[in-house]
């Protein structure tokens, strides 16, 4: 999708859909509209007694417009008032599937106030988010096809805000496209190539270890969990080195570490069979990591990144890990193996003791986790289990920007703590049912690095959804991408030349 700014007087601009955006309780639409066509506008609302509430539309077909006016439909779409930014992504994301059923291949959007790069920001990700459908598998017909929406413009947006706005946005399709794949497609194996494609096409630094290296590394945990596959694990590590920055000024060093499932059937304590659809997007984080480096590929922040997943698929033959087994992670931790449906935290054990060798100055993991997490906060809320205050806060202000709900875990729970003590090794890999989510969290800080600032988003319940809605379509949403984009990026303030 083509995203610009639009100069000129919204009437004259040539258009089949002008998109007019009304905060909540005006009683009038934008006098941006021009001379010729507000009166028009003005009637239609008059006859169809329309008032602006938030979530409230009216189309409005020009038929007959004056000479001048290029302008095939108006439609007004009613915003809340306030601070609107996270309800105009929305909203676009909205209008443009309306435009998608209409087959209404380009459209131009006015906006209530002057764009300023924040909303121009916020418009490019809603455009772009909103225009994302997974049918590669779906056979059609020439006319059945949908019709994707080819352009959209924005009156006198802010070029730098539509240019970040689509990176951001376009990062998280990426992931998007990745988790939507079936298991039988993307592999563990499968992901590996695709960071190796990914690096050369960006510039980053990639390494790859395949099931050798991983034994001489000492990855006995991530190993485990791959045994009962017929498809061998892998471990990733991309890495993004800044070029710009301030004379004399230290670049932040930040991890971002996925959770790379590529599928789930729970091991040897199998999953029910309803319970295992959707496992295809328990690499839902890994495929995250994949997204965010492009990202600041693109951005170019003074920040230094690594991406970093282990990616395994957790399946039930002669050789998988049991329950009663004990291994040993790669910082010579212990982890004695209650449940093999615990699977994600033992292979993330690997990979935060490999990010906390980097020694960053902050580590950022994020997985499809426990339905726990899911249990507590719903579908619309991931959950933040901060090691750090500061860093939480830093998470917290990322995810405002963002639009991406999450809520503050506790983590001080001592007697959830003992829930995760085993009398044989140094860890349980699975606490109590009641808390879980915590417990969780709590077995993943154990292998992180005394000194390291560290934050778990445990997005379970924001992974996948069954209908479109907002920014989200149906399938999976690659939750967390923009934000952690949006934290980078206010790591890089100060330190860019």
């Amino acid at each position: 999708m083509n995203v610009l700014r639009i100069c000129g007087r919204p009437e004259v601009v040539e258009t089949r859909l002008l998109v007019v955006f009304v905060k909540e309780g005006s009683e009038q639409p934008s006098r941006g509209l021009g001379e010729q066509l507000y009166p028009i506008v003005r009637r239609h609302m008059d006859h169809a007694s329309f008032v602006a509430k938030k979530g409230k539309s009216l189309l409005i077909p020009i038929p007959d417009a004056p000479e001048g006016v290029r302008v095939g439909n108006v439609l007004l779409v009613c915003l809340g008032n306030g601070a609107y930014v996270d309800d105009l992504r929305s909203r676009t994301a909205e209008t443009v599937r309306r435009a998608r059923a209409l087959k209404i291949d380009e459209m131009t959007i006015l906006l209530p106030d002057e764009p300023d790069e924040a909303t121009s920001c916020a418009v490019a990700e809603g455009a772009v988010l909103g225009s994302y459908v997974f049918e590669r598998y779906i056979s059609r017909n020439g006319d059945e096809r949908p019709q994707p929406v080819r352009q959209v413009g924005i009156c006198d947006g802010n070029e730098a805000g539509i240019s970040r706005g689509v990176v951001l946005a376009e990062s998280q399709v990426f992931a998007r496209d990745l988790v939507n794949e079936p298991a039988n497609v993307v592999t563990p194996v499968t992901m590996a190539e695709t960071a190796d494609a990914t690096a050369r096409e960006f510039g980053l630094e990639c390494q790859v270890w395949d099931e050798s290296r991983l034994e001489r590394e000492r990855m006995n945990a991530l190993l485990a969990v791959g045994r009962g596959s017929a498809v061998p694990p892998r471990f990733v590590h991309l890495a993004y080195r800044p070029v710009r920055c301030a004379p004399g000024c230290r670049v932040p060093r930040v991890a971002i570490v996925g959770k790379g499932l590529t599928y789930d059937s729970g091991g040897l304590n199998i999953k029910t069979g309803d319970s295992m659809r959707t496992m295809k997007g328990d690499k839902t984080g890994a495929c995250d990591v994949l997204g965010v480096m492009r990202g600041v590929a693109r951005l170019a922040p003074a920040v230094e990144v690594h991406g970093i997943f282990g990616a395994a698929e957790n399946m039930p033959d002669g050789g998988a890990f049991k329950p009663d087994d004990i291994v040993r992670a790669r910082n010579g931790k212990t982890i004695e193996i209650d449940n093999t449906d615990a699977e994600g935290r033992v292979t993330l054990a690997d990979s935060l003791s490999y990010a906390s060798e980097l020694a960053p100055d902050a580590i950022i993991d994020i997985a499809t986790l426990t339905g726990s997490c899911a249990v507590a906060l719903g579908n619309w809320t991931a959950g933040l289990f901060p090691g750090d205050e500061t860093l939480a806060r830093d998470i917290e202000a990322a995810a405002k920007r963002s639009g991406e709900r999450l809520w503050r875990m506790p983590m001080d729970d001592e007697k959830l703590r003992e829930a995760i003590k085993s009398p044989v090794a140094d860890v349980l890999n699975s606490g109590t049912r009641y808390g879980g989510a915590i417990c969780a969290a709590m077995f993943l800080q154990s292998f992180v690095a005394e000194g390291i600032a560290w934050a778990h988003l445990d997005i379970a319940g924001v992974d996948m959804y069954k209908e479109e809605t907002g920014i989200y379509g149906k399938g999976a949403s690659a939750w967390g991408v923009r934000l952690c984009l949006e934290y980078i990026r206010s790591l890089a303030e100060g330190t860019e030349a």
